[in-house]
C-alpha cells in the first residue's frame, strides 16, 4: 500500500459497524410461562438451568420444568439440583453413590412421579443393593435401567413390582434365571426386556404374557466350552421381536417353542449347535452340515416372521434355504458374511437350483448382504435370488472391497439378471469401509 492511501486512510478511517436494530414487537417475551416450561422441559438439566440467566422472568422457570437429569453428575450436584428444582421429574441418572444417599434420592424421585430411572453402580462393593419396597411400589415408573448392579430382591417378596413398568433393561447385572423369572412373574406391564452384558446362567428360559420385545447381547458371560449355553422362548404369546447378540446363537442352543406372533429375529449365527424353531429342529452335524428332523407339532413353521437376520461364514451358504423352510412369509433378509474372501467352490447351481421355488420367494421384498467379494459363492445365493424372487424390490450389496463399474457389470451378468424373476428388481453396490464383525444395521434392527 502506497504512502498517499496510507494518509488517505488514516484521514478517513471505516466507520464503525451499525448495531442491529430489531423493528416490531417482542413476540416471544408474550409467550406465556406455560409454554416456556413446556420447551425448557425438552432440555437437559444443565441447558435448562442456563436460561436462568437471561432475565428475571426466566430466573425460576426451569424449575418448574420437568427435569431430565440423564448425564454422570456427582452427588453433590444432585442434592442441589432436587433442593432448587420443585417440578417433576422426566427421566433421572443415579450412579456411585452410597446405598443411604442412593435410598434418599430414590424416594424423593418416587415422590416426584418418575418414569424414566437409571441407576449405575460398581460390582467392587461390599455388598449388594437391595431395591426399596418404595422403588418396587412405584406407580409412576415405566422406564427402568439398571447398571453394573449386583443385587437382590427384599425378602418376602412382594405379591407384584414395578406396577406399570413397560421396559426393563439390564446391562452388566449378575443374573439367573431364578431372578429373572421373577422379574418376569411379576412385572405384570413388562414389554421390553434387554440383557446386555449380564452375568447369565447357562440356561435362560422365558415365560412372559406381555413381552413384545427382547434384546439379549452377550448374555452369557459364565459361558465356556464345556457348557452349552441354552436360551429357550418357552412361553411368549406376544413376542414381536427378538434380537440376539453374537454369543446366543455361537455354538449354543436356541428353541423358540411358542411364539406366534415373533416378527423379527436376528442375528441367528449358522454356527448354532441346535436350533429349533416351533416345530421344526435344526442341529449341527460333525461335519458342517445341517440335518432338519420334522417333529410332530401343531406349529411347524415360524409364518409370522418378516424379518430375519443371520451371520455366517461363506462355507455354510447351502443352509440358507434349509432355514428359509421356516419362514415362508418372510419380506426383509439381512445377512452377514464373515471370515474373509473365502474364493473356495463349496456348492455349485445344481444344489440351488434343485430347491426351485420355495414358499419364502413369495413374500421376499429386499435383501441386504455384507461383506460381499464376489466370489463364486456370494454369486450363487445372489443369482438364486434374482431369478425365483417374484416380488423382489431391492438387493443392496456391501462389498468389502473397492470394486469398478466393470466389476459390477460383470456380477449382473454372472446373476443372470436379464432372467430376473421381479421387473421392479433394483441392484445396489456400496463399498463398506465398516468391519465385518459388527451389523452396521444392527441398531436400525433394534429400532424396529
Amino acid at each position: 500500500m502506497s504512502s498517499t492511501a496510507k494518509r488517505k486512510r488514516a484521514t478517513n478511517p471505516d466507520p464503525p459497524p451499525v448495531p442491529l436494530q430489531l423493528e416490531g414487537p417482542d413476540f416471544f417475551s408474550l409467550v406465556p410461562d406455560c409454554l416456556v416450561i413446556s420447551i425448557l422441559s425438552l432440555l437437559p438439566a444443565h441447558d435448562a438451568a442456563r436460561t436462568s440467566v437471561l432475565s428475571s422472568r426466566w430466573r425460576h422457570l426451569w424449575k418448574a420444568a420437568s427435569l431430565r437429569l440423564d448425564v454422570p453428575v456427582d452427588e453433590q450436584t444432585v442434592s442441589r439440583i432436587f433442593d432448587s428444582h420443585h417440578g417433576p421429574i422426566e427421566s433421572l441418572r443415579l450412579s456411585c453413590f452410597t446405598y443411604a444417599t442412593m435410598d434418599h434420592f430414590l424416594k424423593l424421585a418416587v415422590q416426584r412421579g418418575i418414569p424414566e430411572l437409571t441407576i449405575v453402580f460398581s460390582f467392587f462393593g461390599p455388598d449388594t443393593y437391595e431395591l426399596p419396597p418404595f422403588l418396587l411400589r412405584c406407580n409412576s415408573l415405566h422406564q427402568l435401567s439398571l447398571v453394573c448392579c449386583w443385587f437382590h430382591f427384599p425378602l418376602p417378596l412382594l405379591p407384584s413390582i414395578f406396577p406399570n413398568l413397560t421396559e426393563l433393561s439390564l446391562t452388566d447385572v449378575l443374573l439367573n434365571n431364578d431372578l429373572l423369572q421373577i422379574l418376569l412373574s411379576k412385572c405384570g406391564s413388562l414389554e421390553t426386556l434387554r440383557l446386555i452384558s449380564s452375568w447369565a446362567s447357562p440356561l435362560i428360559s422365558i415365560s412372559s404374557p406381555r413381552l413384545r420385545k427382547l434384546v439379549f447381547d452377550w448374555g452369557f458371560i459364565y459361558w465356556n466350552d464345556k457348557v452349552t449355553a441354552e436360551l429357550i422362548i418357552k412361553d411368549a404369546p406376544n413376542l414381536e421381536s427378538l434380537m440376539l447378540g453374537d454369543r446366543e446363537t455361537r455354538d449354543a442352543n436356541l428353541y423358540v417353542l411358542d411364539a406366534p406372533k415373533l416378527q423379527l429375529l436376528g442375528f441367528l449365527c449358522m454356527d448354532f449347535k441346535v436350533l429349533q424353531l416351533g416345530g421344526t429342529l435344526l442341529q449341527q452335524q460333525p461335519a458342517s452340515d445341517f440335518q432338519i428332523n420334522a417333529m410332530p407339532c401343531q406349529m411347524t413353521m415360524l409364518s409370522s416372521v418378516k424379518v430375519l437376520a443371520i451371520k455366517m461364514e461363506h462355507s455354510f451358504d447351502k443352509t440358507i434355504l434349509d432355514l428359509m423352510r421356516c419362514f415362508p412369509c418372510l419380506e426383509n433378509l439381512y445377512i452377514l458374511k464373515y471370515g474373509g474372501n473365502r474364493n473356495k467352490n463349496y456348492l455349485d447351481k445344481g444344489i440351488w437350483d434343485e430347491h426351485g421355488f420355495l414358499s419364502f420367494l413369495d413374500h421376499l421384498k429386499t435383501v441386504t448382504v455384507k461383506g460381499f467379494y464376489g466370489n463364486q459363492s456370494d454369486v450363487e445365493l445372489v443369482r438364486y435370488l434374482v431369478v425365483y424372487g417374484k416380488v423382489l424390490r431391492k438387493i443392496t450389496l456391501l462389498c468389502s472391497k473397492a470394486f469398478s463399474e466393470k466389476f459390477v457389470e460383470a456380477k449382473k451378468r454372472q446373476f443372470c439378471i436379464e432372467k430376473r424373476a421381479s421387473s421392479d428388481l433394483e441392484l445396489v453396490f456400496f463399498r463398506d469401509t465398516k468391519s465385518n464383525v459388527h451389523f452396521s444395521l444392527w441398531n436400525e434392527l433394534m429400532a424396529r
